[in-house]
């Protein structure tokens, strides 16, 4: 009797089995990299790169002094790793909020885990520490305050996100020491250009986004026991509020512009009046906002963009 026997699978070649392992783990790698940048928010990352940008820009050409160019490369990496080092570990401390709140970011929806979220969070904060040395210094100091006034924003300990004035006062502190570091980096002391447009631009940040930020998510924060001005007072509050801050700071950068009557500084006055009015259109009337809690957060996102590329389109074109 013959017996018919079955081949046996071929095995895999030596070479491609041996670069098998590796190549899944690149994969696994890149993709965790990439979620972790999609739960940073890639538009506030360039936001805060861009604050630093203009605040070095905006004070060399005030003071008629050229920038080292590798110094403010180095420092506008630094300030990007601190900001993905910030919200990822914002995102983390989010979670309970962020998954009654429905959001559909990676580390909500599942698409990134918390362990590779809190690796991502070190490397992150040792890379813009190891930059910002780099930098120079004051950069790398910068770069500390930044990341411990993020940390103090999100940890569970303190958490300033839990009300609305310690939140506002964490992150126009942060915004402040972005244009900070940028200053720093540029090599030359701080004008009053820099000066005005930097304090308007952080107290936007701190009276406007702030706010704005928690609109729409009130469910989500009276479950995790903040005490936001949303929550304490209710959206109408919040929206008028909002609407009052943007009206004033027009006023604030309309009056430094005329004071220090530079052309980068009127070029964004100009613009950031005409954000402001947006923002304020967003935020009322209420009845027909609320099927867009998010409007006036993105009003002013737009706003920032805006009155930055404004500043340095004058400084071009100056």
């Amino acid at each position: 009797m013959t017996l018919a026997l079955a081949p046996f699978p071929e095995s895999p070649h030596p070479a491609t089995a041996a670069f098998d392992v590796p190549n899944s783990q690149i994969r696994s790698a890149a993709r965790t990299v990439g979620h972790c940048l999609r739960e940073a928010r890639p538009l506030v990352q360039v936001m805060f790169v861009l604050r630093f940008v203009t605040g070095a820009l905006l004070t060399a050409s005030a003071a008629h002094h050229r920038p080292n160019a590798p110094h403010l490369l180095l420092g506008a990496i630094a300030w990007w790793a601190a900001t993905v080092s910030v919200y990822v570990f914002n995102g983390v401390s989010d979670l309970r909020e962020d998954r009654a709140n429905a959001s559909r970011r990676p580390l909500a929806s599942g698409r990134l885990t918390e362990s590779a979220a809190r690796r991502a969070v070190a490397v992150t904060a040792l890379a813009g520490l190891l930059f910002g040395c780099a930098a120079g210094w004051e950069v790398a100091e910068s770069t500390a305050v930044f990341l411990a006034l993020g940390y103090a924003y999100s940890a569970p300990s303190i958490a300033a996100k839990c009300r609305s004035w310690s939140a506002s006062a964490v992150t126009c502190a942060a915004a402040g020491a972005t244009y900070f570091a940028g200053v720093s980096a540029s090599g030359s002391g701080l004008t009053a250009e820099a000066a005005v447009f930097a304090v308007v631009l952080s107290l936007g940040v701190g009276l406007i986004a702030a706010v704005a930020k928690d609109l729409g998510s009130t469910r989500g924060d009276s479950l995790a026991g903040r005490r936001t001005l949303a929550v304490v007072r209710g959206e109408r509050s919040a929206r008028r509020f909002c609407a009052t801050a943007g009206v004033g700071l027009t006023l604030a950068i309309t009056a430094g512009a005329v004071w220090v009557h530079q052309l980068p500084l009127e070029a964004a006055a100009a613009v950031f009046a005409v954000g402001a009015l947006c923002v304020a259109a967003r935020c009322l009337p209420v009845g027909e906002a609320r099927d867009r809690p998010r409007a006036p957060y993105r009003a002013w996102m737009v706003t920032q963009y805006a009155v930055h590329l404004a500043a340095l389109a004058a400084l071009a074109w100056a």
